[in-house]
């Protein structure tokens, strides 16, 4: 499996192997927590070799500086000085983009793992709730969409209901309609706990037009900024 995942980002599948591996990443709970794993071990890597690089750059500069090399000039000190500053900028720059794909499947891991199947909490609605539930928990999500919507039409501010009816979409591929009742979710107040914001960045990363990961990065930050449900993930995936 781990030589599979690694063939695929590093693009060395075919492109019907790369279709089949991306679909059974969103049903195969394992192949989702081992991909998870994997860009957690890479990124960290990556990380590593890219202080490495730095320090070296830096003890270079350290050994032009202190006057070892009797020839060279005070002023190629200074070029030295930049070169080492833009190597830095352009290592960030290519971790960053090269972290972007990284972040999506792990968007995607998160989702399999955390969305596979759903509980309730305990209200006045729970029997139609609870029913709406069990029929996602079996599979049929068409089933669970019709009976969410009925309860969203009866009660359309239930925070609950809101954030099935964006799993439910999201499982179904429904993206535009999952971001929305995940927005809907991520403006009520008063709540104990919403993850409303961080439900809807995943479903930006999952959607993936041109303007999404700007408003994913948006999103993210929010709840870092303001220590919303899912910050702790986030922060490891605005990294």
């Amino acid at each position: 499996m781990e030589e599979r995942i690694d063939d695929y980002f590093k693009r060395q599948l075919g492109e019907q192997e790369k279709k089949q591996f991306e679909e059974d990443l969103k049903s195969n709970s394992e192949l989702a927590e081992s991909v998870a794993f994997y860009l957690v071990s890479h990124n960290a890597a990556k990380q590593n070799r890219r202080e490495k690089e730095l320090r070296e750059r830096h003890a270079e500069w350290q050994e032009l500086s202190s006057g070892k090399t009797k020839t060279i000039t005070r002023q190629l000190v200074y070029y030295v000085s930049a070169a080492v500053i833009l190597i830095a900028l352009g290592l960030g720059l290519y971790f960053l983009k090269s972290g972007t794909p990284d972040r999506e499947m792990m968007a995607i891991a998160y989702a399999e793992k955390n969305f596979s199947t759903l509980s309730v909490q305990m209200d006045g609605g729970a029997d139609s709730l609870q029913q709406a539930i069990n029929a996602y928990n079996n599979g049929d999500y068409n089933s669970a969409e019709q009976q969410i919507d009925a309860m969203l039409v009866r009660d359309a501010k239930n925070a609950e209901v809101q954030k099935i009816a964006g799993i439910v979409a999201l499982k179904l591929k429904n993206y535009d309609k999952a971001i929305t009742y995940f927005h809907l979710l991520g403006e009520q107040e008063n709540l104990f706990s919403n993850p409303g914001k961080f439900y809807e960045a995943i479903a930006h990363m999952h959607r993936g037009l041109p303007l999404d990961k700007k408003l994913a990065d948006s999103l993210l930050q929010e709840v870092i900024d303001g220590n919303l449900e899912g910050k702790e993930e986030a922060e490891k995936w605005v990294k």
